[in-house]
């Protein structure tokens, strides 16, 4: 079996956890449309019959865009997504193919780009409820294409095809033992955080990040789930923080490739977990946009720690994809936090989850702030101090 056929299975069987009876339901670009038939095939041979796709075309989006008003393009069924509400009410195992093409939208006015995401966004709430509850499987993985490839410095289609089967360990004889190994050592490091018992977090380092983020009093560090990989790659363990605790600003240490609009060099400043200032060098309009999509885009909803010395990181690429690039750093999300990530949060709802200081919006944006001199303390709830990351890699304890 070729390596991106194994991949392919990978997806569903190591990924999905899938069997003969399952129902999978396949987002992607046209531009992939041969790594989709390999899913299909390989579905196909484990028994999987109830197959649905949603294939979007980014050229007809452009030119939607660029040609019409926004009333017109928000009533386009090429922007619609209301079929993710239907295949989570149906028990649809969701793979999500991330497949950018990064800078792609440039020329289309930045509000027509942020009146569609938020429009999408508010669109797909049932399934993103299904979702936050862990009531569907789901999975999002990249898959190169030549747009994609033309975009990174000296990385031919070929090359990125090659980086990413290395990176999701799809070249091992036995990728399963593979990730199984790497999941222990990630449910480790989580089980470590959980004991402890922290209060806060500060972040410091060289770009001017001098940040503290408050946890809740139950809080529960995450890592990824053996038998059920939502995001591949992955090397982050991640929680939630008390949406009202976080002070300070910080600085962004990779670009942020947002529904293919680049923004770089940006910095945000909080105030009792809100953010209260914000600029970029480029995107400013497209960070306003998120950060501007509801109530609760305005503060934070996950936090996350990244090795910097991580198989990403140390390709030296920088992939202009947020599931790579913050798997290469630590990183924080403006938005939505996980229920998963306090004690009994999954039996909660949204009203108790906001009383315990989680956050909830529609929104949900990782971006990057771990570089090679990165500090991460932290301060416990009995009083004493720990250093768990120092020159942007964990201390381990």
């Amino acid at each position: 079996m070729d390596n991106k056929r194994k991949y392919a299975r990978f997806l569903l069987e190591g990924c999905l956890n899938l069997e003969a009876d399952s129902k999978l339901f396949i987002i992607g670009i046209d531009l992939i449309s041969d790594f989709i038939s390999l899913v299909i095939d390989e579905a196909h041979k484990l028994g999987i019959t109830d197959i649905k796709t949603l294939i979007s075309s980014p050229k007809k989006q452009k030119e939607l865009y660029l040609n019409n008003d926004l009333d017109t393009i928000l009533k386009s069924p090429l922007i619609a997504k209301d079929m993710y509400n239907e295949m989570a009410r149906n028990n649809y195992a969701f793979l999500m193919l991330s497949s950018p093409i990064p800078g792609y939208f440039n020329e289309v006015d930045s509000t027509i780009l942020n009146a569609v995401s938020k429009y999408q966004m508010e669109s797909i709430k049932e399934y993103r409820e299904y979702q936050n509850k862990g009531l569907i499987k789901w999975n999002i993985s990249a898959v190169p294409n030549e747009l994609w490839a033309e975009t990174l410095d000296h990385i031919s289609l070929a090359k990125l095809w090659d980086l990413i089967l290395e990176i999701c360990l799809i070249k091992e004889d036995n990728p399963r033992h593979a990730w199984d190994l790497k999941i222990a050592k990630l449910n480790k490091r989580a089980t470590y955080l959980n004991n402890l018992h922290i209060k806060s977090l500060t972040y410091t380092n060289s770009l001017g990040t001098n940040l503290e983020i408050g946890l809740p009093e139950n809080y529960l560090f995450a890592s990824a789930e053996s038998h059920n990989l939502v995001n591949m790659p992955t090397e982050e363990v991640f929680t939630s923080p008390n949406r009202l605790k976080v002070n300070g600003i910080v600085y962004s240490s990779k670009v942020l490739i947002h529904n293919d609009n680049v923004i770089a060099d940006f910095y945000l400043k909080f105030k009792d977990g809100r953010i209260i200032d914000y600029d970029a060098k480029k995107g400013k309009d497209i960070l306003k946009g998120i950060i501007e999509t509801d109530d609760g885009s305005h503060y934070l909803g996950e936090v996350a720690l990244v090795d910097y010395n991580s198989p990403i990181s140390n390709t030296g690429v920088l992939f202009k994809n947020t599931l790579y690039d913050e798997n290469a750093s630590c990183h924080l999300a403006i938005g939505a936090s996980f229920a998963e990530c306090i004690a009994g949060g999954l039996t909660k709802t949204t009203a108790e989850l906001l009383a315990l200081g989680l956050n909830y919006s529609h929104e949900h944006v990782d971006f990057f702030i771990g570089n090679k001199d990165l500090l991460v303390i932290a301060h416990l709830q009995n009083g004493e101090e720990v250093v768990i990351m120092k020159n942007g890699n964990f201390v381990e304890g």
